[in-house]
């Protein structure tokens, strides 16, 4: 689950510094100011149909968003292990016992 209140300081961040006004973005979601006023202060989480509107205007990606480690930044070697993890069992098996993962 995401913290809503670092997302809400990020969704702020990035309206600062694209100059978009929360009502612009109320517009473009169909949602009151009100709605994104609550967004950003935190108190509500933003459904996840208006992520890809939100990005759009403050180009911005969902990682940069949410404080995700974009996957595009992976080194070719952390790329292999991932793939490997995902595509084999035996090699899953081995990493969730050393890293003692449940």
């Amino acid at each position: 689950m995401f913290d809503e209140r670092v997302v809400g300081q990020n969704l702020k961040k990035y309206l600062a510094q694209s100059r978009v006004q929360q009502k612009e973005l109320a517009v473009a979601c169909g949602k009151t100011e009100g709605t994104i006023s609550h967004w950003v202060d935190g108190r509500v989480s933003i459904p996840i149909k208006y992520i890809p509107v939100i990005c759009e205007m403050l180009e911005i990606t969902l990682y940069e968003l949410f404080e995700l480690p974009d996957p595009c930044l992976l080194s070719e070697a952390e790329r292999k292990v991932l793939n490997a993890y995902r595509k084999d069992e035996v090699f899953k098996l081995i990493s969730d016992r050393v890293l003692d993962i449940s």
